[in-house]
């Protein structure tokens, strides 16, 4: 029987139990039976109340017997009974616990006194695991110090594991050599002075060694290794303790792989995905060392009747995995097209996986080819892979890797090339919606989250309070902003009553565009704001940033290709928000340069293929066409040119900016007033000259209309139900409606 505590602090009807502390608040009783137990015998007190919390272990011993051990919170106030079974002998006992007892810390050594290797195991992997949390003794410094103890006894002379490479900040890469048996690897704990944790990314098992070993790689925080520190492996049925080396300096992940002549892909893509779990510098780590260190990019040769293919798009996100590329097969050889994993475990893309015709160059030769996009959801990560690998499995069953070229890490950029991914006539609804939107959203997201103001520059004196701010995004085409600022400045309403804010969406032109309106300040003498982004974001996030830089009382959305070419319209405008029907957009006509018209309102309708896209009313007919000179409220304006209050802009929080480039946000905006119950007019008496797209124009990823696909596919799939009850009955008409500031009208 083991011995923990006094006669004083344990009195018992039968035989006593070894008592002593894990913590202060913490006991462990201990029974040793000569046979083996297979039930776990009641604990509960005299009264029948059960105890809890309580943990109960039996580890089996070298003799046949067992150890039962048990856990239970220290008495506070007054002494506790307990009636404890003694297992199959059919007893039960009376512990009377006094909790002013002197008791001791538990041993080690007495502890694991008998113990087998398998209760070693069980042992070790309780008191790390489901002890610690069940009775909070993460944070116990003599809990901490008894696990050290305990480790340490478990092996006399542990192997070392070694540190090979500095991460980032305070993270290292450790490895170690493992037993061919030791089998499916559950948990790491790092056991250390300062504490002890468990990893919680499972290592890597690199390759098996000329001697039966598995070499094994782990990430761990340096701090956690110091001197004394160990590493504690459990696996099914096996338990390896590795002595940690105190750390001072070594190689950064970079030069360690380069000057180790790594090639070992699975273990590139465990560092990179641990790192892309952990921290910011973590992150910023796991990009810099696939830059640092690309693989080298790798197809599939063919010639004759034999398959070849390549991957050429490869984009790992948060949301998952899309990857693009082509094949050949002439003689039906091709089983499927596998994504690998970070072990490097091969999984098909089934449903998500689209094949289209066409032609490729292959050989020097413009050959037919399948194209073939797919998307597997369950493989991400929060930081680009920039070279996620796939498998071209045969029937035969043989397998070719393939690995795409090194893909770019700006998100904008990514963003690119899935739009380059698939031909617009080959493009459909379904590759949209289940392949192509998850990353393009992922994607969006963060180029917007990176897309800020810089800087703002006011360029003469601002207006105090202003009836209305027009504002206009630029993007690389600045060649309107004379004709555009002259008409301002000789309208005396926009000179006297409103502010000029200009927001650059190509931050790379600041210099030219301030050095341009500088100029023109000193011309005209009329003031203006000019917002500088960080980098293009679109359309949206270009006037989200205007009209949070803004203070007018309306905001008079405006491209930089419209020109007014008569003064007072946009008093006309401001004149026609508000009223009985509480008016919160206007749009006026605009005009192409022959003076046919462009735009007259916006509706919604199907076209010839069932997809819903905007158009917009009477375009290309004269300027002075019956209808189209009648005011009226409409299902939408155009972002072109619309003034809407402020208040109701404020109320639907502005743009949506998850549109790609520059493409139904203006129409989206349209459905989220009508959704909140306000009017949307069409004023004929207001005209302007709108230069059509010529900023959008020069956006190449739009101009190759997968953009386009994309951004009316969001917008019916966001306004389904919106866009059939307009296009079936038509704007609401004398209905009861909201101010723009939330009051019933």
């Amino acid at each position: 029987m083991l011995e923990f505590a006094s006669s004083d602090a344990v009195r018992t009807t039968g035989e006593a139990p070894g008592v002593c502390l894990l913590n202060p608040d913490t006991l462990l009783l201990s029974w040793d039976t000569p046979t083996r137990l297979w039930e776990v015998p009641r604990l509960e007190t005299i009264d029948g109340a059960a105890i809890s919390p309580q943990a109960t272990l039996r580890l089996p011993l070298d003799g046949g017997g067992t150890r039962l051990l048990r856990v239970i919170r220290r008495p506070k106030d007054e002494p506790i009974t307990i009636l404890a079974e003694a297992g199959t002998l059919g007893r039960k006992d009376e512990i009377t616990i006094d909790p002013d007892g002197d008791f001791e810390f538990a041993s080690a050594s007495t502890l694991l006194n008998g113990v087998t290797p398998a209760g070693r195991l069980s042992l070790v992997s309780t008191l790390l695991g489901m002890w610690a949390s069940l009775f909070r003794l993460r944070l116990s410094k003599s809990y901490n110090s008894f696990l050290l103890q305990l480790v340490a006894e478990i092996v006399d002379r542990p192997k070392p594991a070694k540190a090979v490479a500095k991460l980032s900040g305070e993270k290292i890469l450790l490895a170690t050599a493992l037993p061919d048996a030791f089998h499916d690897i559950e948990a790491v704990f790092i056991v250390a002075p300062s504490g002890f944790k468990r990893l919680t990314q499972l290592p890597h098992i690199s390759k098996t060694g000329p001697r039966g070993q598995k070499l094994v790689y782990m990430i761990a925080d340096q701090p956690s290794t110091a001197s004394g520190a160990y590493m504690v492996v459990t696996g099914v049925r096996t338990l390896a303790i590795r002595h940690l080396p105190d750390v001072s300096t070594l190689p950064s992940l970079a030069r360690w792989w380069q000057t180790k002549g790594k090639s070992d892909a699975d273990l590139r893509e465990y560092i990179i995905g641990s790192l892309a779990r952990a921290d910011m510098k973590s992150s910023k780590a796991a990009i810099e060392f696939q830059l640092r260190c690309p693989l080298s990019s790798q197809r599939v040769s063919g010639g004759g009747s034999l398959p070849s293919g390549e991957v050429d798009l490869a984009v790992t996100t948060a949301r998952g995995t899309l990857i693009g590329g082509w094949y050949r097969d002439p003689v039906d050889m091709i089983a499927s097209i596998d994504l690998l994993d970070s072990n490097g475990i091969a999984h098909p893309f089934g449903d998500g996986f689209y094949r289209y015709q066409g032609n490729v160059q292959d050989d020097g030769q413009t050959v037919p080819a399948t194209g073939f996009v797919g998307f597997y959801q369950d493989i991400q990560s929060p930081v680009p892979i920039l070279q996620p690998r796939s498998l071209m499995r045969l029937k035969s069953g043989n397998r070719h890797l393939m690995v795409p070229p090194a893909q770019p890490i700006d998100p904008a950029e990514a963003r690119a090339r899935i739009l380059r991914a698939v031909p617009p006539q080959h493009l459909t609804s379904e590759i949209i919606e289940n392949c192509l939107a998850p990353v393009i959203g992922d994607l969006q997201q963060k180029l917007m989250a990176s897309a800020k103001v810089d800087r703002v520059i006011d360029i003469g004196t601002p207006h105090d309070d202003p009836d209305v701010s027009i504002i206009v995004p630029l993007y690389r085409v600045l060649g309107f902003l004379r004709a555009q600022i002259g008409a301002f400045a000789c309208d005396d309403w926009v000179a006297k009553y409103c502010e000029l804010v200009f927001v650059l969406d190509s931050p790379e032109q600041a210099e030219e565009c301030e050095h341009l309106l500088r100029g023109l300040h000193v011309l005209y003498g009329i003031p203006m704001r000019l917002v500088v982004m960080t980098r293009n974001g679109g359309y949206a996030r270009a006037c989200n940033a205007g009209a949070e830089n803004a203070h007018g009382h309306y905001l008079a959305m405006l491209n930089s290709d419209v020109i007014p070419h008569t003064p007072g319209w946009a008093q006309g405008m401001a004149s026609k928000m508000g009223g009985p029907d509480e008016v919160a957009v206007v749009g006026p006509k605009l005009l192409f340069e022959d003076g046919s018209i462009q735009h007259a309102g916006m509706y919604f309708a199907r076209n010839e293929s069932g997809k819903w896209l905007n158009y917009h009313y009477h375009k290309g007919m004269p300027d002075q066409f019956r209808d189209a000179n009648i005011e009226r409220s409409v299902p939408g304006v155009t972002g072109a040119c619309m003034m809407i209050h402020r208040d109701a802009f404020d109320a639907v929080d502005g743009f949506t900016e998850d549109y790609v480039i520059g493409d139904y946000e203006d129409s989206d905006l349209c459905l989220k007033i009508r959704k909140a119950d306000f009017d949307i007019k069409y004023v004929p008496d207001v005209s302007l000259y709108h230069f059509e797209r010529k900023s959008i124009s020069t956006h190449a990823d739009y101009m190759r209309g997968v953009a386009a696909e994309y951004n009316a596919w969001l917008h019916a799939s966001r306004w389904a139900d919106a866009l059939e009850d307009l296009h079936t009955n038509g704007v609401p008409q004398n209905r009861s409606r909201k101010t723009p500031n939330g009051e019933a009208a």
